[in-house]
């Protein structure tokens, strides 16, 4: 699979217009580092409209002496174009100088480069350039979805799935530089697969040992980490495997156990689960739970689920212990085997709170459903705490829930207010995942 040049066209039609304008000024090209400014260059000078010209490639580092030597050397029939790639990095006098050498040559252009965002110069010498009069200023904005998609179904050779293109977006912020990364330098371009929608990630279903601390992608795991909170469950499954191929798989372990259940790939959850390293899933609360929703509802084994989670209980520290029985006695409740001890156990966290109201809830839905409905809503109040309160499908899974309960205590009006918007499966809404663990369970 080859790289493609990305399509700049807006830009580069910019450029060219200005360099074949009679009295323009200065062209400043500004744009994140890694936007393609450089190359973006390369193309203008290749055209027509730069042909005319005898081109000057000037270097940041070149003092104001060298600036006038070079221009002096070059001056000849033809018009100048003098060029300089990285122009924040040059000193002001420098600037300066090719500033006059321009104004002192007739019909010579300038073109530079130069940062623009968080990583910008400030203030930036370049500035003496683009207040001239007639002067240009051509941004190069990061790439959108749009051309994401259109560059990997390039180098695909074929239409990609819009999650995949939507996941390299948010991992890279359309960066070009860091698409290139993604694709050639750690070679991701070789894990594509050609799914039934389109191209998309093969899945890791092992987890790989980490890279060279190094090679991390922290904007990688962060993009997975804010798509799995966003429920963009599509979106956080293309990531998740590109990071499993990426070195990240321990970064990312949770969300992607969490999806493969979701996704119905029980089985590949649980084979994923149980290559991590030795005791990693007991002591990461998130991945046992995982485990024990596997086992109880995906492989109908509560039992078992609930011996898993008292076995890592016993295990863990203090600390731990009260989430994980809250943990178990919810999977117990949901599988109608409700635990004698629940209201005993110690709510030392937002997220241990939460799973002893859900395990009651459930307790007493089908016999006292009212007493349900108060358990499911300050199960849904703690569980709006975000990360620390659950994983982010359980809102929608219990609001699904609170639905039935108050339907069974005859609140229908309450129900049918509830259900709008949920049940027509609005985006984030949270329906499919309630979809989604309905199948597990089933």
């Amino acid at each position: 699979m080859k790289w493609h040049f990305i399509d700049r066209s807006d830009q580069i039609a910019a450029i060219r217009s200005a360099l074949g304008a009679s009295g323009a000024g200065p062209i400043v090209l500004a744009g994140e580092p890694g936007s393609g400014r450089s190359r973006l260059v390369e193309r203008v000078l290749a055209s027509s409209e730069a042909a005319r010209y005898e081109i000057v490639r000037l270097r940041p580092a070149d003092g104001p002496g060298e600036v006038a030597a070079r221009v002096g050397a070059a001056a000849g029939d033809r018009p100048l174009l003098l060029v300089m790639d990285d122009a924040q990095v040059s000193e002001d006098e420098s600037l300066m100088a090719l500033r006059s050498a321009a104004g002192g040559s007739p019909g010579a252009r300038v073109l530079v480069t130069t940062l623009s965002g968080p990583a910008a110069r400030r203030p930036d010498p370049v500035d003496c350039l683009r207040f001239e009069p007639g002067a240009y200023t051509v941004d190069v904005p990061p790439l959108t979805i749009e051309e994401v998609a259109a560059l990997l179904a390039e180098v695909a050779g074929g239409h990609v799935r819009q999650a995949t293109a939507g996941a390299l977006h948010s991992a890279t912020g359309g960066n070009p530089r860091l698409l290139h990364d993604f694709l050639v330098g750690r070679r991701l371009t070789e894990r594509l697969t050609r799914g039934a929608a389109g191209w998309e990630f093969q899945c890791a279903t092992e987890w790989l040992p980490p890279m060279d601390p190094s090679a991390a992608t922290p904007h990688l795991v962060k993009a997975t980490w804010d798509a799995w909170a966003e429920l963009a469950f599509d979106r956080a499954f293309e990531l998740c495997k590109a990071a499993a191929w990426c070195g990240e798989g321990h970064t990312v372990s949770v969300p992607l156990a969490h999806l493969l259940l979701l996704r119905g790939r029980g089985r590949d959850s649980m084979s994923f689960l149980d290559s991590l390293p030795e005791g990693m899933v007991e002591s990461t609360p998130h991945l046992a739970l995982a485990r024990a929703v596997n086992l109880a509802c995906g492989r109908g084994r509560p039992e078992a689920a609930a011996e898993f989670l008292l076995r890592a209980a016993v295990a863990a520290g203090p600390a731990q212990r009260p989430l994980l029985l809250a943990y178990r006695a919810w999977i117990m409740a949901l599988n109608g085997r409700a635990a004698d001890d629940v209201g005993t156990i110690t709510r030392t966290d937002r997220e241990t709170a939460l799973f002893v109201h859900a395990a009651q809830a459930m307790a007493r839905l089908r016999t006292r459903p009212e007493e349900a409905v108060f358990h499911l809503r300050r199960a849904l109040a703690l569980a709006a705490g975000g990360a620390e309160a659950g994983p982010p499908w359980l809102a929608a899974h219990l609001t699904a829930y609170l639905i039935d309960a108050l339907l069974l205590a005859g609140r229908a009006d309450e129900a049918t207010l509830l259900a709008e918007g949920f049940h027509g499966g609005e985006p984030a809404s949270g329906w499919d995942v309630a979809v989604a663990m309905s199948m597990v369970a089933a």
